[in-house]
């Protein structure tokens, strides 16, 4: 797929697949752009990937939220549990929240409406107005994206791609689980031909993000 074209495939709401590199998690993931998600987008993440879904957004409109790193609050109440990852990278882990008007938050509905308004809240960048909609703990995890030169986790890796397509720099994800293990590529692979969605290794949102338009992405 030409690099100009997937920003409306991402815009229609349809997914594509991540893999960061062997030489990090080497787990690949389903990802969508967070304005355009719906319950069914939900409801495919939870049956053909399985991992965590998670809403991620910059680091610096985070910030402006109030937002930090789970990892930053645990420090300063549990210190003694704070331990970097096996891959190397500090997570990018924030709160886990609900918007207030949902029922128990776990739904495809309710993750969906939850998703809605983080959109609307951090395009605003409204710390007060994210206050007052939203509870945690909740069902939907906030991941933090850093600069793509500093960590190249599935978090910056998506988020920094889609901010360089000139979409709202927000998705959604999940990683893409096997039987008892994560997903190895090749059979990624498998599924990504099979059901014709663009799978992207991380060196090559790299080069995109470094505006290297020319690149085309293979299906």
């Amino acid at each position: 797929m030409e690099v100009t074209k997937l920003r409306d495939w991402l815009e229609s709401g349809r997914p594509i697949m991540i893999y960061d590199s062997e030489n990090r998690e080497s787990e690949v993931d389903l990802v969508y752009y967070a304005p355009s998600v719906t319950p069914s987008s939900i409801y495919t993440l939870r049956t053909l990937a399985g991992g965590l879904i998670c809403f991620a957004m910059p680091l610096e409109i985070g910030h402006k939220l109030g937002l930090r790193f789970m990892s930053e609050i645990m420090l300063e109440h549990y210190p003694e549990l704070v331990k970097r990852p096996s891959y190397g990278d500090w997570p990018a882990f924030s709160l886990w929240v609900n918007h207030v008007s949902v029922k128990t938050g776990i739904s495809d509905n309710d993750r969906a409406l939850t998703i809605r308004k983080l959109v609307e809240v951090a395009e605003e960048g409204n710390r007060e107005k994210f206050k007052e909609e939203f509870m945690s703990p909740g069902h939907v995890p906030i991941l933090l994206a850093r600069k793509i030169e500093e960590r190249r986790g599935h978090t910056e890796l998506s988020v920094r791609l889609v901010q360089a397509l000139g979409l709202k720099p927000f998705t959604v994800f999940a990683e893409v689980l096997d039987y008892k293990v994560s997903m190895s590529l090749d059979k990624a692979k498998e599924i990504s031909k099979s059901l014709g969605l663009p799978l992207l290794k991380g060196e090559e949102i790299v080069r995109i993000v470094g505006m290297k338009n020319d690149s085309n992405i293979d299906t």
